[in-house]
């Protein structure tokens, strides 16, 4: 949430319009490739003005009111299309309710007119990346750091982003964490998601005894630090030490009950195991935390299903595309909840073939879908 600071220069610029950047930002410590001014705004109507302020009271009463605060937000975008906070809270809105493409048309909105609003920079990123677009964050994020390259922060996120966008994006996403840690220092704080970035970053390229070794350090550092050892737990998971995976995740879930993907990772220890009941009670406790995740929402799906709570599993499943509509795992499991267990042919093709319509080529699921809807001809 930003409260409006007209004629303040809130920010810099960063380029017009995010102008581009170079491919690799430069290190820390580097002099910035594109000198940044501030950009003043004109001050907004009082009519305006009001309408946004009412929509940040409505949002500060908490986030099961976000919705109400959509049409105050939206009418201030209204009466001044350039009051950029109203767009940035409307993004923050979106985002709260799982609406991440809306989210990444506002926060874009917003950076249109003030394009150095670094935590709209951020949300932009973010939102992108939840939106399953990490390389067009990745972008974002670079052209930040080459406005200022010291901004940890923002170099963090690169690193992440990095990560997410595939196996030719890994040395890049290493290198910038190795950043992060050379830059950490003094700050334990710092040194702390620099570990944990590298440790996630040799996670994804299969070196687990490294991704091991940096997290301990992570964790060494600050042993209260619930996503560290749900990080942990990822890599004992992925080595076969379910066991050791397990007591990590319900570590870091003592460390932080609200942390949903700790819950997640030890639904997965008991799906695995087929435990579907301790599975389905652990998801629905995370789906409460946040109703928002897709993903949360799916597995509690296929929990639910495995439990013999079909009603539950599809009310999961339809909360899931509610969320993110046309989500390829939801479309699958729907399609395979009505060919089997309901047995309702007509809707189980139309959700199988969403699903192919919607899925990378490259999935895992696609080929029996694929002979499921061949099955059904």
């Amino acid at each position: 949430m930003i409260s409006s600071a007209r004629g303040l220069g809130l920010g810099v610029a960063l380029g017009v319009a995010l102008a581009a950047g170079c491919a690799h930002p430069p290190k820390p410590g580097a002099a910035a490739l594109n000198p940044i001014a501030p950009v003043a705004l004109p001050k907004t109507s009082p009519e305006a003005q009001a309408a946004f302020d009412e929509g940040v009271r409505i949002m500060r009463t908490g986030r099961k009111h976000y919705k109400e605060a959509r049409q105050p937000l939206s009418r201030a975008t209204q009466l001044d299309g350039r009051l950029f906070e109203a767009w940035h809270d409307l993004g923050v809105v979106e985002t709260a309710l799982g609406n991440f493409d809306a989210a990444v048309d506002d926060f874009k909105r917003a950076l249109d007119i003030q394009p150095g609003a670094r935590l709209t920079v951020l949300a932009y990123g973010e939102s992108l990346r939840r939106a399953h677009n990490a390389k067009k964050a990745g972008e974002v994020y670079a052209r930040w750091l080459n406005s200022d390259p010291n901004d940890f922060d923002m170099r963090a996120r690169y690193s992440q982003v990095l990560r997410e966008s595939g196996p030719d994006s890994l040395d890049e996403s290493l290198e910038q964490a190795r950043l992060l840690v050379a830059e950490g220092g003094e700050n334990v704080a710092h040194t702390v998601i620099a570990y944990n970035a590298l440790g996630l970053t040799y996670y994804k390229m299969g070196k687990f005894e490294l991704a091991e070794t940096a997290l301990h350090k992570a964790a060494d550092l600050d042993p209260k630090s619930a996503f560290v050892w749900n990080n942990l737990g990822l890599v004992a998971f992925e080595r076969g030490h379910d066991q050791e995976a397990f007591l990590d995740y319900q570590k870091a879930s003592e460390l932080d009950p609200k942390y949903v993907q700790a819950r997640l990772n030890k639904a997965v220890v008991y799906l695995d195991c087929g435990d579907y009941r301790k599975a389905r009670v652990e998801l629905e406790k995370a789906v409460e935390i946040d109703p928002n995740d897709a993903e949360a929402q799916v597995a509690l799906g296929v929990a639910a299903r495995g439990d013999g709570k079909t009603d539950l599993a599809r009310k999961a499943y339809e909360r899931a595309l509610d969320i993110e509509p046309d989500y390829p795992p939801a479309l699958y499991d729907l399609g395979v909840l009505y060919m089997d267990f309901d047995k309702v042919p007509a809707k189980a093709k139309d959700f199988l073939t969403q699903y192919l319509q919607a899925v990378d080529k490259n999935d895992p699921r696609r080929a029996d879908a694929q002979a499921r809807l061949k099955e059904m001809k």
